[in-house]
């Protein structure tokens, strides 16, 4: 039988240090100042928005369903860039050439690094009306704990040394939207972004500090992603796995981490959040949180107890249908069937249908919640 650790409950978003709460009409406001913290606290904060954002042409338009752009962006005299790429359907590529205005729903990820969205995701994604586009993070800011924090957004902003790489690369999703808003085929008021692991991590920071983002799905994205820091577990499953922890995301990736965390490495129940709150940052928007029930490291049970905080969230400001959940068998992946749930998910909200019913089940219904709020 598992062991489960619960370090004290998660707390609420909505209550201030003073003990009153938050009320819905209050909380845009509010959240912004609650917004700076978490984010300082937990990622070192953001870089600075670039002063401009250019696009360049690398492949024919007539011709390409594979569209390339070079994305340039400026800090008074400095500059960096990298490349974007679009997947077009032919369909697609005769409305864009034509330029009748015709603009497609984006599915964006920045995990060009990982041969996760592939052609099936492609053709899966283009069939039900929407352009992928996706870059590579990795010429942002390296994942190399051991390096300085030098090179790709470091060297945009060299004053900042403090913003991890996941800031960094969380600052590429905003700048990728930049772009996005200067293409005449995209429909820039409905684009969805994802990443898995570590940019599940990086997408949810994204959706949470730029509100353009209509849709987000972190995928199996585990500790200093959706995961909750309170609720750890060992002796799980067939093999007696654990659960990361924040001990272990220190030592070993100290390069995602906010300088605030150290201190508390040995008493996480002391935090003052937890990752729910990056959730509730997000609302009213659309959240879809996608988990592998067998990707125990990852701890899907704590991401569990985080998704519930943020269902609650949401249903206190009124919109409890705009945030949903899939916990499927599995492990550690994001394949066509994690990319087909969002997908899905973005095309009921956009045409007006209601959720899918299998987003609404409870994977752990006996686990007791850890939340009072």
């Amino acid at each position: 039988m598992s062991d489960i650790k619960v370090l004290g409950k998660l707390p609420d978003p909505f209550l201030r240090p003073d003990g009153t709460r938050v009320t819905p009409a209050e909380w845009p406001e509010y959240k912004k100042g609650l917004r700076d913290f978490v984010v300082k606290h937990e990622f070192g904060g953001m870089p600075k928005r670039p002063d401009s954002v250019k696009i360049g042409r690398l492949t024919h338009e007539r011709h390409a369903i594979h569209q390339f752009f070079r994305v340039t962006a400026y800090a008074g005299e400095r500059q960096i860039s990298f490349i974007l790429g679009l997947e077009l359907s032919n369909e697609q590529l005769s409305h864009a050439r034509n330029k009748d205005g015709v603009r497609y729903p984006v599915l964006l990820t920045g995990d060009g690094c990982y041969p996760n969205c592939e052609g099936d995701s492609y053709a899966m994604a283009q069939a039900r009306g929407f352009i992928v586009a996706k870059f590579n993070r990795l010429e942002l800011a390296h994942d190399d704990p051991l390096a300085p924090r030098e090179g790709g957004v470091y060297d945009l902003y060299p004053e900042d040394r403090d913003f991890t790489a996941i800031s960094a690369w969380a600052w590429g999703y905003s700048t990728v939207l930049d772009a996005l808003e200067q293409i005449p085929y995209v429909d820039v008021a409905n684009v969805g972004i994802t990443g898995h692991s570590r940019g599940g991590k990086t997408v949810l920071l994204a959706a949470a500090t730029d509100e353009r983002f209509r849709f987000v799905c972190p995928n199996n994205s585990g500790t200093h992603g959706c995961a909750a820091y309170r609720y750890v577990m060992s002796d799980v499953g067939p093999k007696k796995a654990r659960t990361e922890e924040l001990g272990d995301m220190l030592d070993a990736f100290p390069h995602w981490m906010g300088k605030s965390l150290w201190e508390y490495r040995d008493r996480v129940q002391d935090l003052p959040y937890d990752m729910h709150y990056f959730g509730a940052l997000i609302a009213p928007r659309y959240y879809l949180q996608c988990e592998g029930m067998q990707d125990y490291w990852i701890n899907p049970n704590g991401s569990r107890q985080t998704f519930e905080a943020v269902k609650a969230c949401y249903r206190y400001l009124g919109c409890e249908d705009h945030a949903a959940a899939w916990f499927r068998p599995g492990e550690h992946r994001q394949k066509l069937p994690d990319f087909e749930q969002f997908v899905d998910f973005m095309y009921r909200v956009i045409h007006g249908l209601p959720l899918a019913e299998h987003l609404q089940i409870d994977p752990y219904p006996n686990e007791p919640l850890i939340f009072d709020f």
